[in-house]
């Protein structure tokens, strides 16, 4: 696998009993293995109180570039990464996985991409371990509808809750 793509892998096995369960979600030589090369920066966690919750899409802008390691604790997304290195042979294409407690599945998002997620039910726990500092001034934010980059959302019923700024996002041709 390369450093330069959206990786989507398995956590590690999970132990349990009778009183929960233990797991490693990450070993690092593990993800080496798969083409990730990453230092944890920092590690955030986000907390959404409802489904078709949208959050994204995220990015900074050079020289902040984040890679991110993106998991859910509790519940269910759809996360999406972006291509939006200009010059690239996938600018603006995307990868869309769905995340969860029970699949234990953790997206790696390289340097150059944009990030975000769709809540899929009430009540869902988030983690990005991150390789780099949040830069306000190099904070940015491509739109979650842009048709030149075409997601495609899952549908649920419910009306979609989403941040003036994530609204306001800029197009892929813009950036």
């Amino acid at each position: 696998m390369r450093q330069d793509s959206v990786i989507v892998f398995k956590g590690l096995d999970v132990y349990s009993d009778d009183r929960g369960y233990t797991s490693v979600s990450l070993e690092i030589d593990s993800a080496r293995k798969l083409g990730i090369n990453f230092d944890v920066c920092q590690i955030n966690h986000g907390y959404s109180y409802k489904a078709n919750t949208m959050r994204g899409l995220h990015f900074q802008k050079t020289p902040y570039e984040q890679a991110k390691l993106v998991s859910c604790l509790h519940g269910s997304v759809f996360s999406v990464g972006v291509d939006i290195r200009k010059g690239s042979d996938t600018f603006g294409q995307y990868v869309g996985e769905v995340l969860s407690f029970e699949n234990r599945k953790i997206m790696y998002v390289p340097k150059g991409f944009a990030h975000g997620y769709l809540t899929l039910e009430d009540d869902v726990l988030m983690q990005w371990c991150i390789d780099g500092g949040f830069k306000k001034e190099a904070a940015c934010v491509l739109r979650y509808d842009d048709p030149d980059v075409g997601i495609e959302w899952p549908k649920l019923n419910n009306k979609l809750i989403i941040s003036d700024k994530d609204i306001e996002g800029m197009e892929l041709k813009r950036i």
